[in-house]
């Protein structure tokens, strides 16, 4: 008989407490008569985990048979920049947020029925990493093409969900104490300098020399030019903590393929990168990552006034004792850490209309790299993006 130790997850001995856990059944109550592994999504080399769909059929004790479907998220030191995924904690963080984190927020939201994600069944780090959650195809949740980006109606959707997070997130805070040590650095982080800062220099060269071959201003290209070999690390120190701000718990990554609708509900998920900090970061993050072209700065402020009153309405809801921030202080905020935007539109944005794009050449100095780069920031979709982004990062004063 196999041990613990020898039972890996691809094997259907794993998944007997999962199901257990799942259906309230005790292990004697059912047997597993066939698994399957798939792809639950294509996401190419470069994310930091890999994604699974395990569908089991058992056979319970009663002689029915039933097919349940899982997710396995499993950590992998093949993908683009594997060591990352160690030194970012990005794991441990997100087992944390999965088992502890959210349900409390959830149980301060349990009246009104607010979830955030999908349920967890099973998380291990030893002899392999992986977490085990729950399949939300069965509700009808799906995934918005990233390239196309999302409504005004979903993007209000999900300001609200945000929104409604951060707020927990402040009351948990209030309740519980600091957040632990891992969740004080987050994407951008003084820590991750060494790491990131070499990935961003040649995009920002690229960055740069499309502007200039669009013949953007002068002005424009010099504001951004002064941030050559630096961009990476510019934009953490903005997102150094401040004791005196207003701050929440940062889902961190919230962009299209973290973002799971159906008619009813909004879910995120992949909180690998959350952190303590500023909610401008995930309201400008969301926004320059998900929003389509059409709404991305035509609806900024009122997304963030849509946010605003929801944020303020979620903090009176759980009976915080926390100041909500004025609207006014909330745009401050976001102009004081607008660079992001900038520092995105170089690489997130990129993400979402190239979700199959090569990482190691958006990042070589080699002459096949800049050969690349040239190319994407020479698309349609990519040009249209710059046009309307570029002014408006310049008008907001956002690369002051």
């Amino acid at each position: 008989m196999a041990t613990d130790c020898e039972i890996t997850w691809q094997e259907a001995a794993f998944f007997v407490d999962v199901v257990g856990t799942d259906l309230n059944l005790p292990h004697d109550a059912f047997c597993i008569v066939d698994l399957q592994i798939s792809g639950a999504t294509a996401k190419p080399a470069g994310f930091m985990s890999l994604i699974h769909r395990v569908k089991l059929r058992i056979r319970l004790a009663g002689g029915e048979e039933r097919t349940l479907s899982y997710v396995v998220k499993e950590k992998s030191d093949q993908v683009f920049g594997g060591e990352v995924v160690d030194v970012m904690q990005v794991f441990p963080k997100e087992i944390e947020v999965y088992e502890k984190f959210i349900p409390a927020f959830e149980e301060l939201w349990r009246r009104d029925g607010v979830k955030f994600g999908p349920r967890v069944f099973k998380t291990t780090t030893s002899p392999f990493t992986v977490i085990v959650m729950e399949d939300l195809r069965k509700d009808n949740f799906t995934m918005k093409e990233s390239c196309e980006g999302l409504s005004l109606k979903d993007c209000k959707r999900t300001v609200q969900k945000l929104a409604r997070f951060h707020a927990a997130s402040v009351v948990y805070f209030e309740q519980n104490g600091f957040y632990p040590d891992e969740f004080m650095e987050g994407m951008f982080s003084d820590s991750f300098i060494d790491i990131f800062e070499p990935f961003f220099a040649p995009l920002l060269n690229s960055y740069l020399h499309a502007l200039e071959e669009l013949q953007y201003p002068a002005d424009i290209l010099e504001a951004i030019r002064r941030y050559k070999g630096k961009i990476y690390s510019a934009v953490s120190k903005l997102f150094q903590t401040d004791k005196c701000k207003f701050k929440v718990l940062n889902h961190g990554d919230p962009w299209v393929n973290n973002i799971l609708l159906n008619d009813k509900d909004v879910l995120l998920v992949d909180y690998q990168i959350a952190f303590y900090g500023s909610p401008s970061f995930d309201l400008l993050y969301f926004i320059t990552n998900s929003a389509s072209n059409e709404i991305r700065t035509s609806k900024f402020d009122h997304l963030i006034e849509y946010y605003h009153h929801n944020l303020a309405e979620g903090l009176q809801r759980l009976n915080s004792k926390t100041t909500t921030p004025t609207l006014q202080e909330l745009h401050e905020d976001i102009r004081a850490h607008g660079l992001l935007m900038c520092a995105l539109s170089m690489d997130g944005a990129m993400m979402a209309l190239f979700p199959d794009k090569d990482l190691e050449l958006m990042c070589a100095e080699t002459s096949a790299g800049v050969a690349y780069r040239r190319k994407l920031y020479a698309e349609p979709c990519v040009v249209a993006m710059l046009e309307q982004l570029v002014p408006f990062i310049w008008e907001r004063g956002f690369l002051k």
